[in-house]
C-alpha cells in the first residue's frame, strides 16, 4: 500500500514539474523573439530644440518622428534601422545633428536634420560582446556613452574613443545571467541555439510522458 501511496506521489510530482518545465521553455524561446508578441513601448523622447513640433520617439520597434506636436507619427526611412531605441539627443551646436542609441547594435547619426543616418564605429561590438548601450550625451566637446560595462568618450565624432573609463570584460552576475537567457552571450546565433535546447528538451519530456503513460497500460 505504501508502495502505491510513493509511486502516485512521485507521478503527481513528476507530471507537475515537467509541466512547468514546458512552461517555463515555452517562455524562455518568447524571451528570445520579443518581436512576436511585443507592444510597441516608448523608450526615448527627444524634441527639436527649434521646433517643439518636431519630436522624436525611440521605442521598442524602432525610430518614429513627428512634425505636428505628435498627433501622426511615421517611422524614420533608414535602409537599416534601429531595433531597439533607448535614447535620442540633438547637439546643443546644430538642431540638425542628431543621435539615435540603438540599445543592442549602433549609435546612428544625421548631420542634415534627419534625412541622411550614417554608423559611428564602436570599439567593440555590443550584440555579440552582450554589451548593453544605454545613454548617449552630445556636448560641445564631443560625445559620450555610458554602456553596462561603462563609458567612453570621443571628441572627434565617434572616429575615436577614450576608454580608461571601460571595462570590456567586466561581467557581473546579474549581466553574465541576463546574457546567458536572451541570448546575446555568445551572439546572435546563441539565440537558436537556446531555441534549439529548448526544443530538445520538450520532445524529451514529451517522450518521457509517452513512456511513463505506456508503461502504466503495460503495467
Amino acid at each position: 500500500m505504501n508502495k502505491i501511496l510513493w509511486k502516485k506521489i512521485h507521478n503527481i510530482f513528476g507530471l507537475s514539474s515537467a509541466i512547468f518545465l514546458v512552461v517555463l521553455l515555452i517562455t524562455g524561446i518568447a524571451l528570445n523573439h520579443p518581436q512576436l508578441y511585443r507592444e510597441k513601448r516608448i523608450e526615448a523622447l527627444a524634441m527639436d530644440p527649434e521646433n517643439p513640433q518636431k519630436i522624436y520617439s525611440g521605442t521598442t520597434e524602432g525610430l518614429f518622428y513627428s512634425v505636428d506636436g505628435g498627433k501622426n507619427w511615421e517611422e524614420v526611412p533608414m535602409l537599416y534601422p534601429p531595433q531597439e531605441v533607448v535614447d535620442i539627443a540633438f547637439s546643443p551646436n546644430n538642431s540638425r545633428e542628431i543621435y539615435v542609441l540603438e540599445k543592442w547594435g549602433k549609435i546612428f547619426n544625421s548631420m542634415d536634420g534627419g534625412k541622411i543616418w550614417t554608423t559611428l564605429n564602436l570599439p567593440f561590438d555590443p550584440q555579440s560582446e552582450g554589451i548593453e548601450l544605454k545613454q548617449i550625451s552630445v556636448g560641445a566637446g564631443g560625445l559620450a556613452l555610458l554602456t553596462s560595462n561603462g563609458w567612453i568618450y570621443s571628441t572627434q565624432e565617434g572616429k575615436n574613443w577614450d576608454l580608461r573609463q571601460f571595462n570590456k570584460n567586466k561581467r557581473t552576475l546579474s549581466r553574465l545571467i541576463l546574457t546567458l537567457h536572451n541570448g546575446y552571450f555568445f551572439g546572435p546565433m546563441f539565440v537558436w541555439l537556446y531555441d534549439f535546447s529548448a526544443l530538445a528538451l520538450f520532445i524529451l519530456i514529451v517522450s518521457g510522458l509517452f513512456l511513463w503513460n505506456i508503461g502504466k497500460k503495460t503495467g
